[in-house]
């Protein structure tokens, strides 16, 4: 329901589309990694580094995404991509959920 809801935004044509989808790519990155970085405390050692290497990796994701969204698109347009995902974003999030996953609403159970 996340993933899918922020692809809604993607406009249809390119070279925009390119950039929106990069957009969408860098939000669900950097979520990934603030969702890692709220469990690896509560994790045994190994498994800990195992989610703190996921977490990185996301990092990675987030900036290169954002980077190339930034090179392939017109900064303004950008800017005006990435409020209008997070506002949508915003809206997934605080609207109930009826399947609880790692990147889901508020649970209606």
């Amino acid at each position: 329901r996340y993933a899918s809801g922020l692809r809604a935004v993607v406009r249809s044509h390119e070279p925009v589309k390119l950039v929106d989808t990069l957009v969408v790519g860098a939000i669900i990155e950097a979520r990934s990694c603030e969702r890692f970085e709220a469990l690896v405390p509560h994790l045994d050692e190994e498994l800990g580094r195992f989610y703190y290497g996921l977490l990185k990796s996301e990092a990675r994701h987030f900036q290169g995404y954002l980077k190339l969204a930034y090179q392939y698109g017109d900064a303004a347009d950008v800017d005006r991509v990435i409020e209008k995902v997070r506002d949508v974003e915003q809206n997934l999030i605080q609207s109930a959920d009826t399947e609880f996953r790692f990147h889901s609403g508020v649970p209606t159970i």
